[in-house]
């Protein structure tokens, strides 16, 4: 009986995708991306995506997605608003990402070579140093 009713709440799990829209967060993404002026590759391979899913989610953001994909889009959000708060003018947390960094995580490489390397642990290497430099 205990296994038929877990196999039951298995099925019945629903991902956070599966329940929130992901739509507005995926366009604010891309907006960023763009704002940082990175390549195609750069944003599928900080996205976690293939090249097929970019140009559709160009036309339309999508409502769900995967796990990975949201957790992904996360970070780039809070990059965003941690560049915000660390710097006073627009230009500068749009050039920040790109601007060589002697900071332990980027070893003398812009954060964005660290930040589009395809790896969400990368992206939240990056997130967690900006916290932590702004004392969060």
């Amino acid at each position: 009986m205990e296994t038929a009713q877990r196999r039951n709440s298995q099925r019945k799990a629903v991902a956070v995708s599966d329940v929130v829209d992901a739509s507005g967060a995926i366009a604010t993404a891309l907006n960023i991306l763009d704002q940082w002026a990175l390549s195609r590759e750069q944003q599928c391979a900080m996205l976690g995506i293939a090249e097929r899913s970019w140009y559709q989610w160009r036309r339309q953001a999508p409502r769900r997605v995967s796990g990975d994909t949201l957790e992904r889009v996360s970070y780039i959000l809070g990059i965003w608003k941690a560049l915000r708060q660390l710097f006073p003018s627009h230009e500068a947390y749009k050039r920040w990402p790109h601007l060589e960094n002697s900071a332990p995580p980027f070893g003398g490489q812009a954060p964005i070579k660290r930040m589009a390397s395809g790896r969400v642990g990368d992206l939240y290497v990056v997130r967690n140093w900006l916290d932590g430099w702004r004392g969060w």
